[in-house]
This record gives C-alpha cells, structure tokens and sequence, in this order.
C-alpha cells in the first residue's frame, strides 16, 4: 500500500509540474486555473450539488467542472477546482460523471484516487519550485501564521498549503486532521520519526482536545508533552499550533520539535 500510494503520488505531481512547466509559472499570480483548464479542453461552472462539493462531467477529451456556489471560501474553491482537474489529467474512472464530496477534499493518506487528485491539485496551486523556499525555515519560525501567509499568496485553502509546508520544511514536523475528537489522518515529513496513530481519541493535554471541546484558546504554538500525541518512549517535547474549522467540523494540528 505504501510504495503503491507513493508511486500514485509522484504520478501526480509530475502530471502537475508538466503543467506548470508548459505555462511557464513563476510566480502565484500566474496560476490561472480558469485559463488551465480551457487549454486542457474544461469548462468551470458554478451551481448548486446537494451534498457535495464538486463534480466533474467528462465526455471525450472534454470535460465541465461544477463548483458548489453554497460554497464561500475562494480558496476552497480553487482547490476543489484543481482537485477534479487532477481527475480529469489522471484520468480516474470511467463514469460520464464523478461527484465529490468535502470528505474527498480532505482525503490525503490513502491510495485512493481522491487522496491522488489532492496531490494533483496541491501541486498545481502550491507548485514545490516556488514554496519550497518560503518553507526553508528553523524550528523557532514554524507556526500557522507563516502557512497562513502562504495560503494567502496563493489563494489555497489552509489544509492543503500545511500539507505542503511540512513536506518542504528542512524541520522535524507533522500535520494531524482530528475529527470528533479523534486523529483521522496525520502527513510527516522525512524529518519526523515519531508514529502518530489514527483512529484513537485525541489526549486530553493536547490543544486539539480543548479545541474539538469548544473551548477559547490563544491562536499561538504551546508546548505539549510528547506521549500527548506519540509513543510514550518518545520524550522530546513537542510544540502544538492547533486551528479549529467549526464549520468543517475538524481541528488541524500543525506539530514539531524545537529541540531535536
């Protein structure tokens, strides 16, 4: 499964560099996805989806994406747009029409084709070439505020650019999704050694916990201890930057080291 999702990964990512090469991206003003997408032969509507986020109508070498219009976050919006791009590229499925849904957004840690157009898309707006410096930072410098800088200048949403900062960051860290107080999915980068498991109940001296319990808390780094989200055997402290999304219903975590 492993060597399976990262041959699937790096299948999309090369798919999207190609695009960004074509182009002749330098800089996030040039990502034009509206004009990428008429150059690939796909149209971008905006309407109502019941119960989903995007859709993606193929037939041929032609294809309309929907974009739910009950959606309100512009930078929701360009991922969803980038993510049923990644379907139609990767060429996933063979159904006249695929629908997605925010959970398919959100999905980064299987070898699902969703999990393979979100690498797609994160490319494509957060293409490795420009971030990757932005990203080049010490332990004493990470936080949600620089992602959240990041996100700002490439009109992306928050999740995806978190995912791509620990990816580039030269620092030990991770990102946790937690859903009804539970991890859902963790991304590390090569850095990180520690196992972060899924599917176990968030511990309660970690900020994610207080958050998912609705309580008010400084948006800033705090200083959790290790076995709050990893193996007992793991001592080193780790640095905690938790964002609450009420409206998504989950908390995601942004985790490193300060003394590795």
């Amino acid at each position: 499964m492993g060597s399976d999702r990262n041959l699937n990964s790096r299948k999309a990512v090369l798919a999207a560099s190609k695009i960004i090469e074509q182009y002749g991206i330098t800089k996030p003003k040039d990502i034009h996805l509206k004009d990428i997408a008429f150059a690939l032969g796909v149209r971008i509507v905006e309407g109502p989806l019941a119960g989903a986020a995007a859709s993606l109508v193929r037939r041929g070498d032609q294809a309309i994406i929907r974009i739910n219009d009950n959606e309100s976050n512009p930078h929701r919006k360009r991922f969803s747009i980038g993510h049923e791009l990644g379907h139609f590229v990767l060429q996933h499925g063979h159904t006249l029409q695929r629908i997605c849904s925010t959970a398919d957004l959100n999905t980064w840690y299987n070898n699902s084709e969703e999990a393979q157009a979100n690498t797609f898309a994160a490319e494509l707006l957060l293409p490795g070439k420009l971030i990757a410096p932005l990203c080049d930072v010490d332990a004493s410098d990470i936080s949600f505020d620089l992602i959240r800088e990041i996100s700002t200048d490439f009109r992306v949403s928050l999740t995806a650019t978190a995912i791509r900062f620990v990816e580039f960051c030269p620092e030990p860290c991770a990102i946790v999704c937690s859903m009804q107080n539970k991890i859902s999915w963790s991304w590390t980068n090569g850095e990180w050694q520690p196992f972060i498991e899924r599917n176990v109940i968030l511990d309660q001296e970690t900020v994610a916990y207080d958050l998912h319990k609705g309580k008010e808390l400084p948006d800033e780094p705090i200083e959790v201890p290790a076995y709050a989200w990893v193996d007992e055997e793991f001592t080193t402290p780790i640095m905690e930057h938790s964002v609450r999304f009420p409206r998504l219903g989950f908390v995601l975590s942004l985790l490193w080291m300060e003394d590795f």
